[in-house]
């Protein structure tokens, strides 16, 4: 019990906030997108093409924070790719969130904080990803395995500043590659383990 209200409290000092929450939807859909967004306040801060699985990821951002690169921020992932796994999920669930993440303080041992959250019973699809930008800036990414086949999950997002003080504020198309590859395999995974129940 003791080990577990220190796992807890520890876990508690880490998350500080949402850093993000990103939706899915047909590729048709994405200046209607878009706009409802702009109507909020919010503009296109950074867009993104992923290769392996091919599709843009676009983060809409509001508001600014002295400590953060943005106040509040809302992404969409679209693919005209109708194997993606983006479009997976549109089919089987619809459009909607596919992931809420939640930043972690840079002074985190995100490594530590992953077995301290395997440890309370999370289960994750990745091991900690790290992406350092070409200014030295970095981002670390976790990602908790989703219980329905590619249907929603989870993830931790730790941003570090460069020299200059400027923290990481963007996305790496290698780990969202490499998150994307990993989702299909677990979601692989449940949907065997669902036929077997079945059979």
């Amino acid at each position: 019990m003791q080990n577990q209200s220190k796992n807890h409290s520890v876990i508690n000092r880490a998350i500080r906030h949402i850093d993000h929450i990103t939706y899915v939807d047909h590729y048709s859909h994405e200046k209607d997108f878009i706009h409802r967004w702009e109507v909020m306040g919010f503009h296109e801060h950074v867009r993104v093409h992923t290769e392996r699985y091919p599709a843009s990821h676009i983060a809409l951002t509001s508001g600014s924070n002295p400590d953060f690169p943005w106040e509040t921020m809302t992404g969409l992932s679209v693919t005209k790719d109708p194997k993606s796994p983006i479009n997976e999920f549109v089919k089987r669930y619809g459009p909607g969130l596919q992931h809420p993440a939640y930043n972690v303080d840079p002074v985190a041992d995100m490594e530590e904080l992953q077995k301290e959250l395997v440890a309370s019973g999370w289960v994750f699809m990745t091991p900690v990803l790290t992406y350092e930008d070409s200014n030295g800036a970095k981002m670390k990414q976790m990602f908790v395995a989703p219980t329905l086949p590619y249907g929603p999950f989870v993830e931790f997002a730790q941003r570090f500043e460069n020299a200059k003080r400027e923290p990481f504020d963007g996305f790496d198309v290698r780990n969202i590659d490499d998150l994307y590859e990993e989702y299909i395999q677990y979601s692989k995974h449940l949907d065997s383990k669902h036929h077997r129940r079945s059979a």
